[in-house]
Order: C-alpha cells, then sequence, then structure tokens
C-alpha cells in the first residue's frame, strides 16, 4: 500500500477530523487547511481548522477564513489529526498536545527535510504545494470537492507556485489548477481575494523598505530589512509583509533575495528566496530553519545587525559555489 493509500484509508475510517497546519501561515498551509476541512465537512466528517497563528489578514477573504481556531482542538475528542504542510512536531505550535489516546496522526507534506511525526506519512518533495497534495488525496478517496474547497484549494496552489511563475509549477500542479477552476474556483475571483484587499499602511511600510533595499555579490544578492521603527511608523506589522521578499527577487540578476524581519529588537525572521541556482533550503537549515529549495526561511535570536552578519556572508558564499 502506498503512502497516499494510507493517508486515504486513515481519513475514509475517522468519523472526526482535526486539519492543522504550521504556525506563521502562509497561502498554502491556510488554503489546503481550509481546502481539506470543507472537503471532510461535505463528505460526513466532524471536522475543525485549526492554526495557532491564525489567518494572515492577506488571506482573511478566503472561504471559512473567519471559522479556523487558534486554540488546540484536544477538547474535541477527534479520532484522527491531519497535518498539512509541517515539517516536524513543534512547527505545530502545540496544536497535537493533550490529543486523544488512539488518535491518529495524518503527515501530509511537501518538504524535503520532513522529520516524519505522523502515525500515517505521505510525503512528495515534488509536488508544487499541500493544496496540491490534498487535492490528490481528495480524488483518490472519492471524498468531493465543494467550491469553497476548490477555492482554497487553488488558493494554496496559486500562492506556492508564485501565480504558476516558479520552477515548481510542473504539468501536474497545472492539471491540478484546471480541475479546481472545473469545481468552481474562478482565477479571477481568486486573485481578487487573495491581493484585492490591501490596506494603505501596508503600501506605506513597503515603500519605506524598498527604499533601503541593498544588493551586494555583483548584483547577485539582494535584501531588505523590516524594522520595528517602520512597522510604528506606518502602524502595521509583520503580517503584512509575507510577499515582501519578493521584490528584491524580481530584480534582474538578483540569484537570491533574503528579507530581514524584526520580530522583537532581539529576534529575527529570515525570508530567503532563490531564482533556481542556490538551494536556500541548505542554508535555512544551516541556521535552525528550513523549507523548499527556492523558499525558506528561520528565526534567530539576534539583532537586525547580528542577523545581517550571520545570513549575508552565507548567502554570498553559497553564490560563489555555484
Amino acid at each position: 500500500m502506498s503512502e497516499l493509500d494510507r493517508v486515504v484509508a486513515a481519513l475514509t475510517t475517522a468519523p472526526s477530523v482535526a486539519v492543522l497546519s504550521h504556525v506563521d501561515p502562509e497561502g498554502d498551509a491556510i488554503g489546503a487547511t481550509l481546502g481539506a476541512a470543507f472537503a471532510l465537512r461535505e463528505a460526513g466528517k466532524h471536522t475543525g481548522a485549526y492554526n495557532r497563528d491564525g489567518v494572515p489578514p492577506w488571506l482573511a477573504h478566503l472561504p471559512g477564513a473567519s471559522e479556523l481556531l487558534r486554540i488546540p482542538p484536544a477538547a474535541e475528542g477527534y479520532a484522527c489529526y491531519l497535518v498539512l504542510d509541517t515539517s516536524d512536531l513543534t512547527r505545530t505550535g502545540g496544536l497535537l498536545d493533550g490529543r486523544p489516546a488512539g488518535a491518529v496522526v495524518v503527515n501530509v507534506d511537501h518538504h524535503v527535510g520532513n522529520t516524519r511525526f505522523g502515525d500515517v506519512n505521505w510525503i512528495e518533495a515534488t509536488a508544487s504545494s499541500a493544496g496540491e497534495m490534498v487535492h490528490r488525496l481528495l480524488r483518490r478517496s472519492g471524498f468531493p470537492v465543494p467550491r469553497e474547497a476548490a477555492v482554497n484549494l487553488y488558493a494554496a496552489l496559486y500562492t506556492d507556485t508564485g501565480g504558476f511563475r516558479y520552477g515548481n509549477t510542473t504539468a501536474e500542479a497545472l492539471r491540478v489548477g484546471a480541475d479546481l477552476v472545473t469545481c468552481g474556483a474562478d482565477p479571477q475571483d481568486v486573485a481578487r481575494r487573495l491581493y484585492g484587499h490591501k490596506d494603505v499602511r501596508e503600501w506605506r511600510l513597503l515603500s519605506e523598505v524598498l527604499a533601503g533595499l541593498q544588493v551586494s555579490a555583483g548584483g547577485r544578492l539582494a535584501w531588505i530589512e523590516v524594522s520595528l521603527g517602520a512597522q510604528r511608523r506606518a502602524g502595521v506589522g509583520l503580517e503584512v509583509t509575507d510577499e515582501f521578499v519578493q521584490y528584491p527577487r524580481s530584480l534582474e540578476g538578483v540569484q537570491v533575495a533574503a528579507a530581514f524581519k524584526e520580530i522583537t529588537a532581539d529576534e529575527i525572521r529570515v525570508s530567503l528566496r532563490s531564482n533556481g541556482g542556490v538551494d536556500v533550503a541548505k542554508l535555512a537549515a544551516g541556521l535552525g530553519g528550513g523549507g523548499h529549495r527556492n523558499a525558506a526561511g528561520c528565526t534567530l535570536r539576534a539583532s537586525l545587525a547580528e542577523a545581517r552578519t550571520r545570513v549575508l556572508p552565507t548567502i554570498e558564499a553559497a553564490l560563489g559555489e555555484d
């Protein structure tokens, strides 16, 4: 029996399923979680959607976003916990704590470094997104794909492929996208839900951040910094900055882009993006983080200046090896 078939068997037999994903979620994590929850509920399962950090503002217009819970689901006594897009147990933010004895943990992920922490594991690093994997398991199981599920899974696929622009935009990803459109996802509507509700404060923060953009390594490395001061001046926080790293990434000649985001004066979130030549997942792993070849990150106990000193030479060394 394949890993996918074991997942299907676990979900088919479970009367109730909690669906959850990693802390600091992005479009794939939230879209896959909500999409799976809608489909399982439609299949007759008692289902809830959970994330310790909740839904980022830019994803708040996805169907079901307001129903996602941040509290641990243990009190509900679920028979199965479906964990999506999450590389290791710590990234669940404690949402698996206190689960009932005998509850089955199903781990579905596309991160290369997944620790296989589930009772049932399906890890497929070649998948474009967790959303693609959820679609595949729904089709394999015969579960329905209602319109709300299709919208969320399309959003997951769309965001993790960069609007079908990144190297993970495979033929299979495009086939999945087409099927989700057939199931009711409107590409124009999804794009509007994701990017059509901007707050002017986000643009003010972005303008200050981009004014400080730096380039090194002969134009192959570019980075930005999102300081606490800039956040205060704009009146908005890191919750709107998920896509900021795409701006330095889009510069001509840039192979690696980085965003240094100040959580506190001594805690920095680092987002890394590659245009294909450098495996930023390896760089992030060396800094205590992880991710995918072209999109990864880590969180450092350091000041902005210290984080810059630790991270930038590592990237420059990798570019020198490329």
